[in-house]
């Protein structure tokens, strides 16, 4: 009787830890494989307007991506587990979440720097185009408009979530503090200017690097098969824009997450009153918000790998949806 119970009792504990690991699982990986379902779609709908990149295009933008994608989610599954990290200080654990917050951005910097490798080089060859080309030639708008939107919701989320911040014993505006009277209070990390500071310095990065690449891919004359030549360019200025701004979404479901965090700080004393933060009804949004930024950052970024497979692998996955 004791041996069946206790069997009963191990087989209790696999299905309870076994459920929980799934869930741990879906919870590291789901929201990727459904950016990645969604950046399938993407590309198999606008399958009749793709353009096959030169070969060294391909290959620069492979290695970007793919680098930017695999740390990502590395960083990613390993951030759902912060207890497998040893007892670390106070100061560590304020490191590491910079390293959450830059992480995304960093990646961003490495992968546009392959992406703009090698500029177009029109050759002896090369025609001159009768309308001066500028860096919104070969630019979707609709690209750039995004880009531009992400950056100053980012941006205006680190300034006012600065202001919000206080200072720690050290100096560094990391805590947000709610106050129930003149003698109590409680705090929390928030977003400040210690964390926000670095990331906008790595945001600007970004912006240059995207102008940079604006300019060298646009400028050079167009090549003898000058139809040809447009639609690559157009092709490499969307993939640079939507690498960059899928970074800035990624970082911006990180600094959601966080804020969400943050706004379940309560204070009081219980039985008689409790306080928290001013934005404590928003929480269950931002999680939603960072939810969202984070699939459709990496579906920009699964998308931009898709771009770059051979036209007879895209055609052998045609075939099989089909």
């Amino acid at each position: 009787m004791s041996h069946s119970y206790g069997t009963l009792c191990v087989i209790g504990l696999l299905h309870f830890w076994g459920l929980e690991f799934m869930v741990i699982f879906l919870y590291q990986f789901g929201p990727t494989v459904v950016a990645l379902l969604l950046a399938c779609g993407v590309s198999f709908i606008r399958r009749r307007s793709h353009v096959v990149l030169p070969k060294t295009v391909r290959q620069f933008t492979s290695v970007g991506i793919v680098l930017a994608l695999g740390f990502m989610i590395t960083f990613t599954a390993w951030s759902v587990f912060p207890w497998w990290m040893p007892h670390v200080s106070e100061d560590t654990v304020l490191f590491l979440q910079l390293g959450r917050y830059l992480a995304p951005l960093v990646l961003t910097v490495v992968a546009l720097v392959l992406l703009i490798v090698p500029v177009p080089a029109p050759g002896p060859r090369g025609t001159a185009a009768l309308a001066p080309r500028t860096l919104m030639t070969f630019t979707s708008r609709a690209w750039l408009g995004s880009a531009v939107g992400v950056m100053a919701v980012v941006s205006s989320i680190a300034f006012f979530a600065g202001l919000a911040s206080s200072p720690d014993e050290r100096g560094r505006h990391v805590m947000f503090v709610v106050r129930s009277s003149a003698n109590s209070s409680a705090s929390t990390t928030i977003y400040g200017w210690w964390f926000s500071t670095p990331c906008l310095i790595m945001i600007a990065v970004i912006a240059m690097i995207v102008l940079v690449a604006l300019i060298m891919i646009s400028r050079p004359a167009l090549a003898v098969d000058s139809q040809r030549d447009t639609a690559v360019r157009v092709a490499r200025i969307g993939n640079v824009l939507s690498v960059s701004t899928g970074g800035l979404l990624l970082h911006l479901s990180v600094v959601l997450q966080s804020l969400s965090n943050t706004s379940s700080l309560r204070t009081g004393q219980a039985g008689w009153f409790e306080l928290g933060t001013s934005f404590a009804a928003l929480g269950p949004a931002l999680q939603l918000a960072s939810l969202l930024s984070f699939i459709c950052g990496m579906a920009m970024w699964w998308s931009t790998l898709l771009t770059v497979l051979p036209a007879r692998t895209r055609q052998t996955s045609r075939a099989a949806l089909a």
